[in-house]
C-alpha cells in the first residue's frame, strides 16, 4: 500500500470513529464493521490496536484531517453512510452528522 493511500485510509477511519460515536454509544455492529474495514484497508497492527482503544472508549477520539478527506469527498461520504447503516439503525444524531460532514467536505 502506498504511503499516500495509507494516510488517506487512516483519516477515513478517524472520521468513521467520530461518526460511530456521534450518538454517544458504540453499537457492537458498528465496532465490528469499523474494525473489519480497517483490517480490510491493510492498516498496520499498531493502528488496529489504536483503533480498538477508540472503539472501546478508552482514549479520546483523534480528529480527522478534513483537508485531506475533501480531495475524495464522494468516497468519504459513501464510507460514512455505510458506517451509519451498519447497525441497521440510524439515530437522529447520526443523520445530522452526515449532513454536517457533507458541508465540511465542500
Amino acid at each position: 500500500m502506498s504511503t499516500v493511500r495509507h494516510v488517506f485510509e487512516l483519516e477515513v477511519i478517524k472520521l468513521l470513529l467520530q461518526v460511530a460515536w456521534a450518538d454517544e454509544e458504540m453499537a457492537p455492529e458498528e465496532a465490528a464493521s469499523l474494525l473489519a474495514q480497517a483490517k480490510g484497508l491493510g492498516l498496520t497492527e499498531l493502528h488496529l490496536e489504536e483503533i480498538e482503544t477508540y472503539l472501546s472508549g478508552q482514549e479520546p477520539l483523534p480528529p480527522p484531517n478534513l483537508a485531506l478527506l475533501k480531495e475524495r469527498r464522494v468516497e468519504v461520504l459513501r464510507a460514512v453512510k455505510t458506517m451509519l447503516q451498519s447497525d441497521l439503525h440510524v439515530a437522529p444524531e447520526e443523520d445530522e452528522i452526515l449532513d454536517q460532514i457533507a458541508l465540511l467536505l465542500r
